[in-house]
């Protein structure tokens, strides 16, 4: 998204799957999710039952501490020290971790051990959950709950990386290595590749309408600000424009249009100078706030990190931060380069600002050092506008 001043740019039983978390030393002070009592007494253990696809703590008195995680059934009828019902079986230890799937083995009233083939506890000790160990999911998939090598839960996810998860993702694919770019002199709707520039036209747009700004909002419709004066959703298939209407309120030079977190857009008007709000569905523009900085030519994008805006003033060379709430642009690093139009966009997928200026150039800017460098080459002479998507565009793919 972008703009130049005259266009704007997260021991245990579990039934189903679950995990068994339980730690101790010698001291009787557990690093899981229950206590242990190193005593030399005999093992009495009381387990609570759970559902599938969470954790419990229970109270283990034992030689040592066990860890693991468990498929299958457990059935916890806990009564002065014996166990009653279907436990685990086929346990085996490796680097004091216990790792137990029942086969749906019967456990008849034990006193402190347990009959057929069991994971028991061990004498090793372990330091809470199984490393990478997830419950509930198949083919690198979570759908249950993950524990963390504390014992703790690190969330429910959607997928995995490495073996490890964190925090709660709902599964949806990652953001495609492109971007889009309207290439006003020759009307196409450009894809932009983030790893060399090679340039694909998609479609021709029908009207003779400059866009100086592009934005995927976080549905993933494509907006772009015309003539830096209204709100328009491109279909990025067909280059069907619908038009929504115009910012209203005298406000013009509206060429840095960015998503916020929600459904709308932030904009910034460089003739009006100020930080405005977009409603998507009507075009209105409301002013959060003045810039506080006369912005000639440039561009704005959204950064969740951030929790607020980039945004690069042609007129200084400068990358300035602004404020959502107030609206109020602060220099955050001089650049390195010397900036006609502006075109800026921070990729969702790799979190890496992109920029392109009155040149074929796209290019990357560093938020820390202010250094900007080449990608490659686009096919456009000049470009003043940049869009990257929040998830995959089926009719463009990667």
């Amino acid at each position: 998204m972008g703009y130049r001043k005259d266009l704007l740019g997260g021991c245990i039983a579990l039934a189903g799957a679950l995990a068994l978390v339980g730690c101790g030393d010698d001291s009787g002070t557990s690093e899981g999710a229950g206590e242990s009592d190193s005593s030399g007494s005999d093992s009495a253990m009381t387990a609570t039952s759970q559902s599938s696809n969470s954790s419990t703590a229970g109270t283990t008195n034992d030689s040592g501490t066990a860890s693991g995680s468990m498929s299958g059934t457990m059935t916890s009828g806990a009564t002065d020290g014996t166990t009653d019902g279907t436990t685990m079986t086929s346990g085996e230890t490796t680097g004091g971790v216990t790792t137990t799937e029942g086969t749906g083995v019967t456990t008849a009233n034990t006193d402190g051990t347990t009959d057929g083939t069991t994971g028991g506890a061990t004498d090793g000790t372990t330091g809470g959950a199984t490393d990478g160990t997830t419950m509930g999911g198949t083919d690198g998939t979570t759908d249950g709950t993950t524990m963390g090598t504390d014992g703790t839960t690190d969330g429910t996810t959607g997928g995995t990386t490495g073996g490890t998860t964190g925090g709660t993702t709902g599964g949806g694919a990652q953001p495609p290595e492109w971007l889009l770019s309207i290439n006003n002199q020759t009307r196409y709707l450009q894809k932009v590749s983030i790893i060399d520039a090679t340039t694909e036209d998609l479609c021709k747009l029908p009207n003779g309408t400059s866009y100086p700004s592009l934005t995927f909002a976080r549905s993933n419709l494509l907006y772009a600000s015309a003539g830096g004066s209204a709100l328009d959703i491109i279909d990025p298939c067909t280059c069907e424009v619908t038009k929504i209407g115009p910012y209203g309120g005298g406000i013009s030079g509206v060429n840095g249009i960015t998503s916020d977190q929600s459904v709308d857009l932030y904009g910034v008007a460089s003739t009006n100078d100020v930080t405005i709000a977009i409603d998507t569905m009507s075009g209105i523009a409301t002013i959060v706030g003045a810039l506080g900085v006369n912005f000639g030519t440039g561009g704005a994008t959204w950064s969740d990190t951030l929790q607020g805006l980039y945004a690069i003033n042609g007129s200084t060379d400068y990358l300035y931060t602004i404020d959502p709430g107030s609206g109020e642009a602060t220099p955050l690093v001089k650049l390195n380069f010397n900036f006609g139009t502006v075109g800026i966009e921070l990729h969702p997928g790799n979190q890496t600002i992109y920029a392109c200026s009155s040149g074929p150039d796209l290019y990357t800017v560093d938020p820390k050092t202010g250094s900007v460098d080449s990608v490659g080459k686009m096919a456009q002479t000049t470009c003043s506008n940049l869009a990257a998507p929040y998830k995959p565009v089926a009719c463009i793919g990667d």
